[in-house]
């Protein structure tokens, strides 16, 4: 009797301690699939909207709200930074506020599997398009991109492949930092990857100048983590008053590199003749007897994310021209200082800080400060 109660026992205490195990098994499973429905979760908050048609083409729209409030402490810059390179001794100098919500952003791109490889094609807008809308003007609706890829060849309305797009830290300020090349042009591109880090591109792109021919752009790009050297060149003409077509030529080369957890540095150099039409705040490309206009510019630009939430960067820009008359402009610097916090997984708020400096050949120095405030939610 008692090796039979014995049995028993013990029978019973295995069959516990098995139904134990069981049961932390299956919690331990449902605590994982619960994990991985979170992280699932949590990614498809990131990704756009998306969405299949029987074509067997899948659409994806995105884009972001961005609502800008600005306040000048000198000269009235306006909706952007651009007045900058205007002020002078007749300025305003009495300080503005100013609110816009120009930058905010739609678009979408779409993929389709093809006998000759993926095809996609990208259109996105802003609302820069009325004619003052760098200054005071209202949100207009405005062409951004309009482009279509298939095998390393790039069709239509993009960045200009002279631009150093991967080593441009960015501000709150729409215009950006004096000292980069920037501009959106019709273009052929086509791009060649040697191998994972090593690729270039060639492109004939529609002049963003006061030109009847093409430009003639070529980029080269190493691109390892941590660290990015890419250099550019363009080439081209512009006409002269009597339309003759004078040659311009220039150089761009850039960097980003990683400096310490969570830091990194962007910088570039360009220099030229005839170029300023393809950077920022724009100018003359040819001087009063028609040559073309030396110009040189540069900028510097330190990222340091701390944690999850927040962004920091400070942004040095700097440019200079060779010729020009009395009252234009010899050299413009801008320093951008801007702070980043995001309060959610698609919302962001941020403050920045903007001093530029204009100088005029003809010894004039003006100054201008700014403050602007952001909210941009994504969608």
């Amino acid at each position: 009797m008692k090796n039979t109660t014995t049995s028993g026992i013990a029978v019973a205490l295995a069959a516990t301690s098995l139904a134990g195990a069981a049961v932390a098994q299956s919690d331990a499973q449902r605590i994982a699939a619960l994990e991985a429905r979170v992280s699932e979760l949590e990614s498809d908050q990131k990704t756009p909207l998306t969405f299949g048609t029987e074509s067997g083409t899948v659409v994806e729209f995105y884009g972001y709200l961005k609502s800008d409030a600005i306040y000048d402490f000198g000269p009235k810059l306006g909706n952007t930074t651009f007045g900058l390179a205007l002020i002078g001794p007749d300025s305003d100098d009495d300080g503005a506020f100013t609110g816009t919500v120009n930058q905010t952003r739609l678009g979408f791109r779409t993929t389709t599997q093809t006998g000759m490889g993926e095809l996609g094609t990208q259109v996105e807008l802003d609302f820069y398009g009325a004619s003052d809308a760098f200054s005071d003007g209202g949100p207009e609706p405005r062409l951004r991109h309009a482009t279509a890829t298939i095998g390393g060849w790039r069709f239509g309305k993009y960045w200009t492949t002279f631009m150093p797009l991967d080593s441009y830290p960015p501000t709150l300020d729409f215009q950006g930092f004096a000292g980069i090349p920037f501009a959106r042009q019709e273009q052929v591109r086509y791009t060649y990857d040697f191998s994972d880090a090593l690729s270039t591109s060639f492109a004939i792109e529609d002049s963003n100048a006061d030109s009847d021919t093409p430009v003639a752009i070529a980029a080269l790009a190493y691109d390892t983590d941590p660290l990015l050297l890419r250099g550019s060149v363009i080439g081209g003409e512009v006409e002269d008053e009597g339309g003759d077509g004078q040659g311009v030529w220039g150089v761009n080369l850039s960097t980003t590199a990683s400096l310490w957890q969570g830091a990194s540095l962007d910088a570039a150099y360009t220099y030229g003749e005839g170029i300023a039409s393809y950077l920022v705040f724009l100018g003359d490309d040819l001087d009063a007897n028609g040559d073309p206009i030396e110009v040189q510019s540069a900028y510097a630009g330190l990222t340091q994310e701390v944690g999850e939430d927040w962004t920091f960067r400070a942004i040095y820009g700097w440019r200079e021209n060779g010729s020009g008359l009395s009252d234009g402009t010899e050299r413009l610097q801008s320093v951008h200082v801007n702070a980043e916090y995001a309060f959610t997984e698609r919302a962001t708020a941020g403050v920045e800080y903007f001093h530029g400096k204009r100088d005029t050949f003809g010894g004039g120095s003006y100054d201008a400060n700014r403050i602007q405030t952001s909210i941009q939610i994504d969608f």
